[in-house]
């Protein structure tokens, strides 16, 4: 069915390769997800997420928005931050992980946090919906998705429509287009190289700031459903007309 196909829709440009080279096919082309912008970018006078959980007070924090899933990486994740915060130069930082997975899953993350003794600076908000996921999307000062393997990841989509940097791992197939696009950090799976990236991102406020508005510059002109939306319409049109 696949190689009779006229065409086959990609979201990402390795997306692409990765099917074309294990399948073996042909007449691939790429059109991203397309998002709604103009909510994630309108900001409310105060902040939403922040009165709901007032453990997460003024600090700064990271933010994973996604199912919680052992493909999402958050080991990883919970390990180097955990590390990091340990230092005194990153002692204000807060990690949010918001979103719902097995309980048994969760129960083994919240337990990596214990041991660590540092339950005070990783917050498991639940599912975010609405005004408050805007509101913490908004509010973050980096996104992370460090997976094992992301198709596209709206949840990267909507941080940098935010104007919110991101680190993901080189796994996530979005990765080549954030960092030509300067719009975040790009790290190994391995304890080392994410440590690094992540307190890079951590330490480096003005250039969370330029890469947050390379993001949502790349938003602006590729992810815009206007945009999307002409893309696909070129194409369906000139399969029609072949």
């Amino acid at each position: 069915m696949l190689r009779r196909a006229a065409a086959i829709h990609y979201t990402t440009a390795e997306e692409r390769r990765l099917a074309e080279d294990s399948l073996q096919l042909a007449r691939g082309v790429v059109i991203p997800l397309g998002i709604e912008t103009e909510h994630l970018q309108t900001r409310e006078s105060s902040s939403v997420f922040r009165r709901q959980h007032p453990v997460v007070d003024h600090a700064p924090y990271v933010l994973v928005l996604s199912r919680i899933h052992p493909k999402k990486g958050l080991e990883l994740l919970l390990e180097t931050f955990l590390d990091l915060v340990r230092q005194p130069r990153f002692k204000q930082w807060k990690l949010v992980v918001a979103g719902e997975g097995d309980a048994r899953y969760v129960t083994s993350l919240r337990r990596q946090v214990q041991e660590s003794g540092s339950n005070d600076h990783v917050l498991f908000s639940g599912w975010l919906a609405d005004r408050e996921k805007i509101s913490a999307l908004q509010d973050a000062a980096l996104l992370a998705l460090p997976s094992y393997q992301e198709n596209f990841g709206v949840c990267i989509a909507e941080a940098l429509a935010c104007g919110v940097p991101v680190l993901v791992s080189r796994h996530v197939n979005l990765a080549r287009e954030i960092e030509a696009a300067g719009a975040g950090w790009i790290a190994a799976m391995e304890p080392d190289d994410f440590r690094e990236k992540l307190a890079q991102a951590l330490e480096m406020k003005e250039e969370r700031a330029r890469r947050g508005e390379a993001g949502r510059e790349f938003v602006d002109r590729f992810l815009k459903w206007p945009t999307v939306a002409a893309d696909l319409i070129t194409l369906y049109r000139s399969l029609i007309e072949a």
